[in-house]
């Protein structure tokens, strides 16, 4: 079904004999009474002229209908229309003619996966980092080295400047994430599996290249897309964000099941910590999906956990233990923490934190954050 000013002659030449279509396309405004009549498998929304009215309709649909694939239709790529439709409920986001595979693609999906609960589906997790230093690469692959004795786990590297996840493990896999992307319109379980590094601990690496390379700023709309057919071949999908944000990093962010915002107990990273809960409360991120952990952590700490959490108005989730000689040589060494110390407090700690991906245990704070004035005030005072 097609809804706003999709461009008809242009969705039939696209998707040819792979969909029934109607035809015209229909109002923003008659829409949802036509699909609560026809319960169509894919629903086609315009987003060029009527914004606004197409992520006011993705949400009532998502709303009432969960299970229905819903796809979000316009002439150009926009960062902030991406997100927006992500957080409302569309599965993809395309621009014609360029994405008519991945248009092409979506139907078939729906079609033949019509009736089935979108159980397989895994969960992504994005680490995010509030400022350098907070030790995200290293919390990123040894939390996923804790979940794979019993789950089937990716870490994709999404800092596309700088990423570390490779060398942190020692791996060198022939394929990075930008030929992943560079073959996109291909991009299904088969070419992911041929595209990752294997770890002795099982975790699987989407890497970065290891040479730094000039490149293009990636489009959120494949992010997207590559976020997908991740979560479509594993249980748990660990994204490292880095502390970048970029579209890449908030493309992901936007999307993933949960947040582990990374920060340090000193005055610089707390404050950094809430400038990221700030955009992310403006994106419309819920803070039911965030999850504040405290690294490099002790008892001689500039702020406590106290001070943390009054200040930033959030639980913390996790912490692990300041434990700079193990962490240092695991990183020297490209070894995950376990593996040079089991006795560590570090490595303890980073077992202890797989009920926080597994259980998924509330850990927000509930009590009013003052609107009007910074909760970091008092440290710059």
């Amino acid at each position: 079904m097609g809804v706003g000013k999709t461009g008809m002659g242009q969705l039939r030449e696209t998707l040819g004999a792979e969909a029934v279509l109607p035809v015209k396309s229909i109002a923003y405004d008659e829409a949802f009474g036509e699909i609560a009549r026809s319960k169509p498998n894919v629903l086609i929304v315009g987003f060029d002229d009527d914004f606004e009215d197409a992520v006011r309709l993705g949400a009532e649909v998502n709303q009432d209908y969960p299970a229905m694939t819903m796809v979000a239709l316009s002439s150009a790529s926009d960062p902030n229309r991406i997100r927006a439709a992500m957080r409302s409920g569309y599965r993809e986001y395309v621009v014609l003619p360029e994405d008519g595979e991945l248009l092409r693609s979506a139907v078939h999906e729906a079609v033949y996966s019509s009736g089935q609960e979108d159980v397989d589906r895994g969960e992504v997790i994005a680490v995010c980092g509030a400022k350098g230093g907070s030790g995200v690469t290293s919390l990123t692959i040894n939390l996923a080295a804790e979940l794979c004795p019993i789950h089937r786990v990716l870490v994709a590297d999404m800092c596309f400047s700088m990423g570390d996840v490779a060398s942190f493990l020692d791996l060198s896999p022939s394929r990075s994430i930008e030929d992943v992307l560079r073959d996109l319109d291909r991009l299904d379980e088969r070419v992911l599996a041929g595209s990752v590094g294997v770890h002795p601990s099982k975790v699987h690496v989407l890497a970065q290249p290891n040479e730094i390379d000039e490149h293009e700023e990636v489009k959120g709309d494949a992010i997207l897309r590559l976020l997908q057919v991740c979560a479509e071949s594993y249980q748990y999908c660990l994204i490292d964000c880095g502390v970048a944000l970029d579209e890449a990093t908030l493309t992901t962010i936007t999307v993933a099941d949960m947040i582990l915002l990374v920060t340090n107990p000193n005055v610089p990273a707390v404050k950094n910590a809430w400038r990221r809960l700030q955009l992310f409360q403006r994106i419309g991120i819920e803070a039911d999906r965030i999850r504040l952990v405290v690294t490099r952590f002790d008892k001689k700490s500039q702020l406590s956990i106290a001070d943390i959490e009054k200040n930033l108005g959030l639980k913390i989730a996790a912490k692990v233990e300041n434990d700079w000689k193990t962490m240092t040589q695991a990183v020297n060494e490209g070894r995950l923490v376990r593996d040079v110390s089991r006795k560590s407090p570090a490595s303890r700690d980073l077992s202890n934190m797989v009920t926080l991906i597994t259980d998924h245990d509330e850990f927000i704070d509930q009590e009013e954050v003052e609107k009007k004035t910074s909760p970091l005030n008092w440290l710059f005072n």
